[in-house]
């Protein structure tokens, strides 16, 4: 097997970044930050490890861009000007072993654990299992603001040597929940269309975009489907605004699924570790709490199976022009991979799970030992997350 003449192992470009190939770490979040949002030893041992494994992109975890939009207690956050010092620890680490990092900008909206029972989002709306919070519509001002912190967080992002940003747009944090007609209910400048679902997405990227300048790589990630209970972001209205996304200018799209709050496990298909959730509750409620998690998340529902978003690719590709596509979602084999790479049916591919439990695996893979991953798709890494764990793989803790 010549690896060197794998498509995997050449460089891409997001932009005019060069990537030294096709592998990208999809954003993780670490839950190893200070109380601030000021980064830890901890969240800088996960990246030590993570960079010395030839992944040509690390895409960081979720980063909150104001307090308002933090989403849980130990989330990192460029929110002001004096954890710049910190995170250029981070990039000069990573830039040291030849890969690269994006900050992911990320706002919270109705998918927080620290806003109290009434956290800001596109629309009043029902509550959920995972966050148990009734949500209430924000108003133009505080629209205004979210869009100003992006732009601020990611001229801190640059100035501490990130060499991108991705927007997350996904999973139903704030900017996913305005583009969902499942969240978002408003009949105003902010909802009642696509285009108008829209808007936030496009003033956060011309924020962003202000502030970084033209040459910097600014990239998104967003749902091709929300799997919400009523309908939410479909792939016809996701491929809308991908189109305008690569008509404003956006050097890269990461496309993904499901929502927190409502589909977690379509977005980690496998395995659903009730028993990790069920502890989150009050002692006597775990017992009733186990029963109604397997009672609404059913396993055999969100059963595993490889490249799971990679249908959503063949709609999507072609109206991308020379804009890379990122894929997410269940990538797990070499072979299947390179298949992807070499049907041009996206321009990178990018990993979460298996870079917990096999942080180097590329690199193995590049040196030929091309062993399929190990990952069992347990989704306990999720489990120790909602037990305000620290990242890691319960079978194999690297971190």
């Amino acid at each position: 097997m010549d690896i060197a003449e794998s498509l995997l192992f050449t460089p891409g470009k997001i932009g005019q970044l060069s990537i030294n190939n096709r592998f990208v770490r999809s954003a993780t979040y670490e839950n190893t930050a200070n109380s601030d949002g000021s980064i830890t030893e901890d969240y800088l041992k996960i990246y030590r490890t993570l960079s010395k494994g030839n992944i040509g992109l690390i895409i960081s975890g979720m980063i909150f861009t104001s307090i308002d939009g933090k989403s849980y207690s130990r989330q990192a956050g460029l929110h002001s000007d004096h954890v710049i010092q910190s995170y250029s620890h981070l990039t000069d680490m990573i830039h040291e072993n030849e890969s690269k990092i994006f900050a992911q900008l990320c706002h919270g909206g109705r998918q927080t654990q620290v806003q109290g029972l009434s956290p800001r989002a596109p629309s009043v709306s029902r509550p959920d299992l995972i966050y148990k919070i009734f949500p209430r519509s924000m108003n133009h001002k505080e629209i205004v603001h979210v869009i100003k912190t992006f732009g601020d967080s990611a001229k801190r992002a640059k100035h501490a040597g990130f060499d991108g940003i991705q927007i997350h747009a996904a999973h139903g944090y704030l900017i996913s929940e305005f583009l969902s007609p499942f969240f978002n209910s408003r009949n105003d400048e902010w909802g009642g269309s696509s285009e108008k679902r829209f808007r936030l997405l496009k003033e956060v990227f011309e924020s962003v975009r202000d502030a970084v300048g033209t040459s910097y790589p600014v990239t998104v990630k967003i749902n091709i489907q929300d799997y919400t209970p009523k309908t939410g972001l479909s792939l016809e209205e996701s491929i809308e605004h991908i189109k305008r996304l690569v008509d404003l200018g956006i050097d890269g799209v990461e496309i993904s699924c499901g929502t927190l709050s409502f589909s977690m496990f379509n977005q980690s298909r496998g395995n659903v570790p009730v028993q990790a959730f069920a502890k989150t509750m009050p002692l006597p409620f775990r017992p009733f709490t186990r029963l109604l998690l397997r009672s609404v998340y059913p396993e055999i529902k969100f059963r595993f199976y490889e490249n799971y978003n990679l249908w959503a690719s063949k709609d999507i590709k072609p109206i991308m022009g020379d804009t890379p596509l990122i894929l997410v979602g269940g990538l797990r084999s070499y072979h299947a991979l390179e298949d992807i790479l070499n049907r041009n049916e996206a321009d990178f591919v990018s990993m979460c799970r298996p870079f917990i439990r096999q942080p180097l695996f590329v690199k193995n893979w590049s040196e030929g030992n091309v062993k399929p991953l190990t990952c069992t798709n347990c989704n306990n890494c999720l489990g120790g997350i909602a037990l305000h764990e620290q990242l890691r793989c319960n079978r194999n803790r690297v971190f």
